[in-house]
């Protein structure tokens, strides 16, 4: 499992390191995405799925001036969250299965998105959110903390 966690950290590291310095949040991340899904399956492609063993993974990489933190999660076990504020920007990238989250517009109003299969979905900094992961989910976790969005505001 250590291969399969050191493989995408090397991928979403290169692509962020291709991506123009001067794009930031969530359109940042939504070029990430564009770039890593298809890199992330080639690797993914490559392993046997269901896995076998639960992944907690987490890493933070600093590229000029991006501060990312990545968490890989495999849950060999359906799981759900219950109204999580989103601290930063945040992609959300969902493999093998998919997972459904609840969007909230205030306290009792929310939108509801399913993320297919090898699809993610980027959500702005503080967005509460409620989460259903499928069981033998590998969900990829990338938040973003533009040291530059901190500065101007």
């Amino acid at each position: 499992m250590e291969k399969i966690t050191k493989d995408i950290s090397q991928i979403i590291a290169g692509e962020i390191k291709i991506i123009n310095d001067k794009v930031h949040g969530l359109n940042f991340l939504e070029l990430l995405k564009a770039s890593i899904i298809e890199k992330l399956l080639e690797v993914l492609n490559r392993h046997k799925f269901p896995l076998d063993q639960l992944i907690e993974y987490q890493n933070e990489i600093n590229i000029d001036s991006r501060h990312i933190n990545i968490s890989i999660n495999y849950f060999l076990n359906s799981m759900s969250v219950t109204k999580k504020k989103i601290d930063n920007d945040s992609l959300f990238i969902s493999l093998n299965e998919l997972s459904n989250f609840d969007i909230f517009r205030d306290n009792k109003e929310f939108t509801s998105l399913v993320v297919y299969k090898n699809t993610g979905l980027s959500l702005p900094k503080d967005t509460v959110l409620n989460a259903k992961y499928s069981k033998n989910l590998l969900l990829i976790g990338i938040s973003i903390n533009d040291y530059e969005q901190t500065l101007t505001k």
